[in-house]
This record gives structure tokens, sequence and C-alpha cells, in this order.
């Protein structure tokens, strides 16, 4: 391929596309999960000393979301330490799911 051929394949890849536009939604949505993670402990916190209680739903919530994070990377990019803390995050989210089903039972 020429270098005009490949200049004009990747215009038409990226068509309708901005860089500069992916690359802020990129880092919004890391730090919108920042924050997100913040806020939920300080609720759990908040909660466990106010009411008695772990709010488990809430981790479940969280661990559930940074798993899928983690599986993403890992399929993507296919490294080891990826799948090993996926797995970490799937066992724990799947422990608050249980213990929320477990408290709204019984």
């Amino acid at each position: 391929m020429t270098r005009e051929e490949i200049l004009e394949k990747s215009r038409s890849e990226m068509q309708g596309k901005d860089i500069v536009d992916m690359e802020i939604s990129r880092k919004a949505i890391v730090v919108g999960w920042i924050i997100a993670v913040v806020l939920a402990m300080i609720v759990t916190i908040i909660d466990a000393i106010v009411y008695s209680r772990l709010p488990v739903e809430i981790l479940f919530a969280v661990l559930g979301g940074l798993a899928t994070v983690f599986w993403i990377k890992y399929f993507k990019l296919h490294k080891r330490h990826e799948l090993l803390v996926a797995a970490l995050y799937t066992v724990s989210s799947l422990c608050f799911l249980i213990a929320w089903i477990l408290h709204i039972v019984g």
C-alpha cells in the first residue's frame, strides 16, 4: 500500500470521529467511575455507622462494574493480571450479591 492509500483508509475508518472527543470521553468515564466509587464508599461508611449495617447492594453494584471493566480489559489485552483482578472482583461481587439476597429473604 502506498502512503496515500494508508491515509485514505485511516480517514475512512475514522469518519465522523474526532480523536480529541474520544479521548475526552474516555477520561470523563474514568473520572466518573472514580467519583462513583468514592461516593459509594462514603455512603457505605455512613450507612454502617448510622444504621449498624453494611449496605451490600452498593458494594455489589460497584464491584460488578469494576469486574466488567477488568473483564473487557482482559479480553482486549490478554494480560494475566487483568484476568486475576477481574476474577477477584467477580467473586467479590457475587459474594455481596448472595449477602444482599440473604438480607432480603431473611
